[in-house]
């Protein structure tokens, strides 16, 4: 058997108030050291980072007109700040995309540095280093770049800061040490003596087994708690006894009592299941009937405009076609009778030429209708995937585009698309529906707009367990009109148009929900508000082309 020596409390007690009393003062010293090494610090990065927006904002002209002699000149008052160690200004050179050395100031104590091209390009703000702190900043001038600032000032108030917070906290240490013990011995005498007198009791007590003793009295208020308490135990042990059995019984008829409930509540679980499952079916036959009363709805939607669409411009044609036959049984009764005249002639043939143009015309709508329509079948779309690189994809569809329809040029189109971001994906269907968002804004969004932007971003995210696809996400949105209330819920929906009487025919955005849920098999949905624009957010799963064969 094992027996481990129990630490004396007088020692725990000693031990414990130099540990404490050591330990806080440590913190507090480590919490006030690294708070005044941070404010210097933070001291040392602003004021670098203050001489460099302030020697940035002054040099353009030097730049942009290659005085070096005047850069060196105005360098020269930073020597009056000592912690200033080198400044170099870099010019750029557009045509060779180079940067050329233009002037420097390094301290009185500090020997020229080499030139830092490499650095200014990759600091985006001061940089504390082993050695210095140096900060870079580009000089614009209208939004084109003029060169660099290179700035290294000096990191010794820094390192003082830390080796003074280090010595004022090893001397309070030892300090608080010292008081601490003698702090401990006092604490000892105080509370040591009272245990002994309370630990002999309670051992005599255990010994003898003379429960009826009481422990005495103590001055220390947690000492006498402890005693009362005691007392109290041996008081309440047996009582705690039988508290126990009653528990006991009483558990026993609890289960009992419990057993029966489950069994209960069991049967009527296994009867609330079997209603469940009834309704379920009940509500699995409603859905299905729901769905095919949609379908049918949208069949006879799809059918009323098809047939609206194509009657108008066949009713025009029919009735300038019967204009025609009159026109042409008056000439040919005029004719046969001999008393055509040229005048009437001349009338006639009039008419011939405008009935026959609106015919022809009507016939040309009528044909653009159909192929417009037949556009929507799926299986005429390329549905082969290939390797894209989803900004050249914008690029050259936008050029494309422009090409084709001049007044896209007059829309401020902003991409956001990753230069590296590249994926496997069917790429004629993503263009159409890229297409018809495009006409969709160009034809119905700015109307009331001064200044018509669209934004378009793209970016990939990974699907759970999966290794080779990925979700493609693209959000397009303009800052238009936006879709009016009144068809907000039927954006989709074939033949749903603003513009029918300005040649629209509603089937746009339906081409484009078709599109990306059956041919991509992506999920599509908007949002959209009076007169601050429409955003559409589309998930498209591809293939990473890192799988590409």
């Amino acid at each position: 058997m094992l027996i481990f020596k129990v630490s004396s409390i007088k020692r725990s007690v000693t031990t414990l108030v130099i540990l404490i009393t050591t330990l806080l003062v440590a913190l507090s010293c480590l919490v006030v050291s690294l708070n005044f090494i941070h404010q210097t610090y933070t001291r040392s990065i602003e004021l670098t980072e203050h001489i460099t927006d302030l020697v940035a904002s002054h040099s353009a002209p030097f730049m942009v007109y290659a005085q070096a002699e005047n850069a060196n000149r105005w360098l020269q008052p930073f020597a009056a700040f000592d912690e200033v160690e080198h400044i170099h200004l870099y010019r750029y050179e557009l045509s060779d995309d180079s940067l050329n050395f233009l002037a420097s100031y390094y301290h009185i104590q500090e020997a020229p540095i080499p030139v830092r091209f490499d650095r200014v390009a990759e600091l985006s703000g001061a940089v504390m280093t082993d050695n210095y702190i140096e900060a870079a900043r580009a000089v614009k001038l209208q939004d084109s770049l003029q060169g660099y600032v290179y700035v290294r000032t000096s990191r010794a108030a820094y390192d003082e800061a830390r080796t003074l917070s280090l010595v004022i906290s090893v001397a309070v240490t030892i300090a608080s040490l010292i008081l601490s013990w003698v702090m401990s011995l006092w604490l000892r005498r105080s509370i040591t003596h009272p245990l002994d007198v309370m630990v002999n009791s309670i051992q005599d007590i255990a010994r003898q087994k003379h429960y009826d003793k009481t422990l005495q009295s103590f001055e220390l208020q947690e000492l006498d708690r402890v005693a009362q308490a005691f007392n109290g135990l041996l008081h309440r042990i047996q009582q705690h006894i039988q508290r126990q059995q009653l528990a006991e019984q009483q558990a026993n008829e609890l289960n009992a009592e419990l057993e029966q409930q489950v069994e209960q509540r069991t049967e009527q679980w296994k009867r609330s299941i079997s209603d469940l499952q009834e309704a379920l079916d009940t509500a699995h036959q409603y859905h299905n009937e729901l769905v095919e009363a949609k379908k049918m709805k949208s069949l006879t939607v799809l059918v009323a405009g098809v047939a609206h669409e194509v009657n108008t411009p066949v009713g025009l044609a029919v009735t300038s076609s019967s204009i025609l036959q009159d026109h042409l049984a008056a000439l040919e009764k005029k004719f046969f009778d001999k008393s055509l005249t040229s005048k009437e002639f001349e009338r006639h043939l009039g008419a011939f030429k405008e009935n026959l143009d609106v015919v022809i015309r009507n016939i040309k709508r009528t044909a653009n209708l159909i192929s417009r329509f037949s556009s929507l079948s799926m299986d005429q779309i390329n549905q082969d995937e290939r390797v894209v690189n989803l900004a050249n994809f914008w690029q050259e569809m936008i050029q494309s585009l422009i090409k084709r329809y001049p007044e896209l040029a007059q829309v401020t189109i902003t991409p956001t698309i990753p230069a590296e971001l590249t994926v496997i994906v069917r790429a004629a269907p993503m263009q159409q529906v890229l297409t018809q968002l495009l006409l969709n804004s160009l034809q119905h969004a700015f109307t009331r707009t001064e200044q018509p932007r669209i934004e378009l971003t793209m970016s990939i995210a990974a699907l759970p367990n999966e290794d080779e696809r990925v979700e493609l996400t693209i959000i397009y949105r303009d800052n238009g009109d936006g879709i009016p209330p009144e068809i907000r819920n039927e954006v989709f929906t074939p033949f749903v148009t603003t513009k029918r009487f300005a040649g629209a025919t509603g089937l746009g955005l339906h081409y484009v929900f078709n599109l990306v849920t059956v041919i991509l098999q992506g999920h599509i949905k908007y949002q959209s508000a009076a007169d601050q624009g429409t955003e559409f957010h589309l998930t498209i799963p591809v293939r990473r082309a890192t799988f590409a064969k």
